[in-house]
């Protein structure tokens, strides 16, 4: 990871924090990338759902 994308991510996170939507975000936490160079890993396309909680 290069300095630049580094400060984005860390950009991101306080602007996140303050209240930006997560879909406005110009890196990718989960991928530690460009959220443009991951937008279509199944991850983001097909979120699972396995780790929910299941109903009582």
């Amino acid at each position: 990871m290069n300095k630049r994308l580094a400060a984005a991510i860390q950009r991101d996170n306080e602007r996140e924090e303050a209240g930006m939507h997560c879909d406005d975000c110009q890196t990718c936490w989960i991928h530690q990338s460009w959220a443009a160079d991951c937008a279509d890993n199944p991850v983001h396309t097909e979120p699972s759902v396995r780790h929910y909680p299941r109903p009582a």
